[in-house]
């Protein structure tokens, strides 16, 4: 058994069957993934799920389960459609294909919220157990991130769109991302993909206690106000338009704050009145000048926030750069996971593969938790997410194959402390060199000379003419 093996660097709670050697040995993520999501799927936890939270849906032959079970499959990469990984599964699936699909075209979005928040929790208690948190952006204070994302137009499959040849988006979504945990924690989905991200503020959950850092399209008074009216802070970056410091209160002076790596601080208060409770709010307004543009040619950003004053302007500013995290999320949702499936035109069924990328995503976020644990910092932030999702990919099958879903049942119904444990374990026997980033310089301007009206070459004659001119 592997947990008598004399290299065993973590103790194991309990023993897996001997046939999980090789696989831990050689392909270390794609066994932990497994675990995790087998764990993460517990049937009787998922239907009582679907019990409580659906109010039209119900229970026939299809189960949340047997959804679940079969998007996620397309979300990891095992399988490049939802047809095929239905048939792939068809001998567990209690009904047709058809049933499948009608039954994906109606789960509710509150139910997929509810399953990645559920899920989400139970993710952050093995992390926590593992000790494979990062360090948070400002000391004290537990910092998530709001971001948008408007799903991908799809195939004009549906009667109703083919005769249009404009894209059809499918619906957005809010995500709310935790940067101690890499965990998206908190998703609002919306089915109308035109709706502005601003509509969908008004159904987020604002806890107590947070550090909340979002972008300009969310700065906006209203919620600035609902933010501190729930006992939390934010950092959000100033939208011109719809928040003028100029109307918006009394601005102070400006003093300067010294600099940071990005470039000069300054700061100054704003006290503005909340137009509905008439309540006087004293607010932090933080300007950084910038060493070099943005791209888009800003020389300054500048930040409103709520921070108490115990928090240095540098530090908030720099704070803001972990806004990042979320967009490097999402991008490796698109690049790695398939967050976004062409075929599904139904909303409610792109929402539901979009919501099981993302629990795929806080698997992989477990995993490189897992890492941080075992072979520290350095590594887990040279972890190719490329590297893990091939190895996933490449050796799932195979995997599965000679492990059976009945032999990984083994990890239903573990504690997270017992879940901590098992990660540790496999994770120390990851190949770190393989799964290593490769880091590139600058790219090179490119010199391709104007080539005026020439839309196309023949490569055999360039390179003809190449080897004359060597010759």
């Amino acid at each position: 058994m592997l947990a008598n093996a004399a290299n065993s660097v973590f103790e194991m709670p309990f023993e897996l069957p001997l046939l999980f050697e090789p696989f831990v040995k050689q392909v270390p993520c794609a066994v932990m993934t497994r675990l995790i999501l087998e764990w993460l799927m517990d049937e009787a936890l998922l239907n009582d799920l679907f019990d409580e939270v659906a109010l039209t849906q119900y229970h026939r032959e299809f189960a949340l389960s047997h959804l679940v079970a079969v998007m996620l499959d397309v979300a990891c990469g095992t399988h490049p459609s939802a047809r095929q990984a239905f048939l792939a599964r068809q001998e567990e699936m209690p009904a047709s294909l058809t049933a499948f699909y009608e039954k994906l075209k109606r789960v509710e979005p509150g139910v997929m919220q509810e399953l990645i928040e559920r899920t989400a929790r139970r993710c952050r208690d093995v992390i926590v157990k593992m000790k494979g948190t990062q360090a948070e952006p400002i000391p004290g204070f537990t910092t998530k991130v709001l971001d948008g994302n408007c799903l991908a137009g799809t195939e004009h499959r549906l009667e109703a769109l083919r005769n249009s040849r404009a894209g059809a988006l499918p619906g957005r979504s809010l995500a709310m991302y935790e940067c101690r945990t890499g965990l998206i924690d908190q998703l609002v989905l919306w089915e109308d993909g035109h709706s502005q991200e601003r509509a969908l503020l008004r159904h987020l959950e604002l806890q107590p206690g947070l550090h909340l850092l979002a972008d300009r399209n969310f700065c906006v008074a209203w919620f600035m106000d609902a933010i501190e009216n729930a006992e939390s802070c934010f950092t959000i970056r100033q939208h011109r338009g719809s928040f003028s410091l100029a109307t918006a209160g009394t601005l102070g002076a400006w003093r300067s704050c010294g600099r940071c790596k990005s470039g000069r601080v300054e700061e100054c208060t704003l006290r503005r009145v909340e137009a509905e409770t008439g309540k006087e709010r004293t607010w932090r307004v933080i300007r950084l000048k910038l060493n070099t543009p943005t791209r888009e040619g800003e020389t300054e950003v500048v930040l409103i926030s709520n921070l108490p004053a115990s928090v240095k302007a540098a530090c908030i500013a720099m704070s803001y750069l972990a806004r990042w995290r979320i967009e490097g999320h999402f991008q490796r949702l698109t690049e790695y996971l398939n967050c976004e499936v062409p075929s599904l035109g139904y909303p409610r069924a792109a929402l539901f593969a979009f919501a099981m990328s993302v629990l795929a995503g806080n698997a992989v976020a477990m995993l490189e938790s897992a890492i941080r644990a075992v072979h520290g910092n350095d590594a887990a932030d040279m972890l190719s997410w490329f590297g893990v999702a091939h190895e996933i990919s490449a050796a799932y099958r195979g995997m599965m194959v000679a492990l059976p879903p009945k032999k990984w049942e083994i990890i239903q119904g573990r504690t997270p402390g017992e879940m901590a444990c098992v990660l540790r374990h496999i994770a120390s026997h990851a190949n770190l060199i393989r799964l290593r980033k490769t880091i590139r310089g600058p790219k090179k301007p490119r010199r391709t000379p104007n080539c005026g009206k020439t839309r196309h070459v023949s490569t055999y004659r360039v390179l003809n003419e190449s080897r004359k001119k060597r010759c």
